[in-house]
């Protein structure tokens, strides 16, 4: 039942394609007051494509931008016991800025070089639609879905999902499913497609020095008490030792290690790093944890990384103060088995346990999001792997991820259900960066790979149970 979907998809490519400009048309900024109008109108483009396609949608009004929910019916799913599907995606974007740097202009979409041009055509509402293609190209081609489905539509994702994990909570009747599927990452290369299994997880800290009620002039007052700025980066000098390990106590006490057989996964990838990873952004010196790869650093291991440091006097020329405080910017990527909580209390302990000579602590913790490796070996990603093959040709990339998308943990927390991350955007679509691009190839191969993954869960009788005899795919 496949091939007539895929012959459908590529009957439909001017249309799917028109869909998309119209789409990538609104300048829907969450982040902008200025734009809410637009966010309200891409959610009522949304809330008049899905029922096109045969869901039933509401558009729910939240305290930010609205949140939609659209369902497929009781009845409406050619395998009655086939699993039931989460699709995830957002449909607000970054900022445009700067509009200057644009070749064309960011919310007028235009095809070139075989790729469409605009902001949020790669992140998120090319790769959306990519999902919401392959699901019109099924109810097209049969009548019915083959899987029963939910999409979650939200419009702040590019500005924190304030309200998303409050919405989810109070709705999980509505969202319950078997399998969450989202679209906002990235292929291997332009012919491999990668599925991500792993996340890191993120703790973030404001952390501040004070000391005199004011700024101090420098001759009247230096040398004779403890200058904020001073004793700050003298204690964040010690975060690592001269392996670049950090020195927190207990703080690799919670780390997984590497199995030898991602190991071995991982070296059949041939990653070049100074090509890949280092050359397009100017970087000549790889630098790390020591005994470890590039990419098991990225993938697999915790980091500390100073964001920014701010106090005393920073403009032109000369000004001889002693700040009367100093602030930084603290932010932790914490690995697999790793406990958000439990590392924010290494560190605030290990902060206030340094003599900072009559300077105070003020510490302030923004946000956190604990991380999340799913099994390579689950019946939902050798689904995917399945998929993958039908329509590339070629085995996909399973990785892991540095990155944290908290909409993972929400879901698993939540929900009790895992997310498969299937991405076909590419390293240099320039997201939020003037010249978005999504690769006209790379969206008809999403379309494709979502209407394969769709008839591969539809052969499972029941969540996770084993595929039949797979007629709905092969015929």
């Amino acid at each position: 039942m496949l091939k007539p979907v895929l012959e459908q998809l590529a009957h439909n490519h001017d249309a799917a394609l028109a869909r998309l400009e119209a789409f990538l048309a609104i300048p829907s900024i969450s982040t902008d007051p200025n734009h809410t109008t637009d966010i309200r109108r891409a959610a009522d483009w949304l809330g008049k494509t899905l029922p096109q396609m045969g869901l039933q949608t509401r558009i729910h009004t939240t305290k930010g931008h609205p949140i939609l929910v659209a369902k497929s019916h009781g009845n409406d799913v050619l395998n009655p016991n086939a699993p039931h599907v989460l699709f995830y995606g957002h449909y607000d974007v970054q900022p445009p800025d700067p509009l200057d740097q644009w070749t064309t202009p960011p919310f007028e979409p235009a095809i070139r070089n075989n790729a469409i041009y605009a902001r949020g055509a790669s992140d998120d509402k090319g790769q959306l639609c990519t999902i919401l293609e392959s699901l019109r190209a099924w109810k097209v081609t049969h009548g019915k879905f083959p899987v029963h489905v939910t999409c979650l539509i939200e419009g702040e994702e590019e500005c924190g999902s304030e309200q998303l994990p409050t919405f989810i909570n109070s709705h999980r009747e509505e969202l319950a499913s078997d399998i969450a599927i989202t679209s906002d990452t990235t292929m291997w290369d332009i012919q491999t497609i990668a599925i991500t299994y792993g996340l890191r997880g993120v703790v973030y800290f404001d952390v501040q020095l004070h000391n005199a009620t004011r700024d101090l002039h420098s001759g009247v007052y230096g040398g004779a008490l403890a200058n904020p700025a001073t004793i700050l980066t003298g204690v964040l000098g010690g975060l690592f030792d001269n392996k670049h390990r950090v020195t927190i106590p207990g703080f690799y006490d919670d780390v997984l290690p590497v199995t030898d057989e991602e190991h071995r996964r991982w070296l059949t990838l041939n990653f070049d790093e100074t090509s890949e990873y280092f050359d397009p952004i100017g970087i000549k010196v790889p630098f790390g944890e020591d005994g470890y790869s590039t990419l098991e650093r990225r993938w697999a291991r915790p980091a500390c990384d100073i964001n920014g440091l701010y106090g005393g006097y920073g403009g032109e020329g000369a000004k001889t103060v002693i700040p009367s405080f100093a602030g930084a910017k603290v932010s932790f990527r914490t690995a697999p088995n790793q406990v958000a909580d439990k590392i924010a209390h290494h560190f605030t302990s290990w902060l206030t346990n340094h003599d900072t000579h009559g300077c105070q602590w003020e510490i302030k913790q923004f946000g956190s999001c604990d991380p999340i490796v799913l099994p390579t070996d689950s019946a939902y990603i050798t689904a995917a792997r399945r998929a993958c093959k039908v329509t590339s040709g070629r085995e996909p990339a399973l990785v892991r991820e540095g990155a944290t998308l908290p909409i993972v943990i929400d879901f698993k927390k939540t929900l009790g259900v895992d997310t498969l991350l299937i991405g076909f955007g590419l390293s240099d679509d320039c997201i939020h960066a003037p010249n978005e691009k999504l690769n006209l190839d790379c969206f008809n191969l999403g379309c494709r790979t979502h209407a394969a993954l769709l008839g591969e869960l539809a052969t499972f009788n029941g969540p996770m149970g084993q595929a039949s005899a797979r007629t709905l795919q092969t015929k």
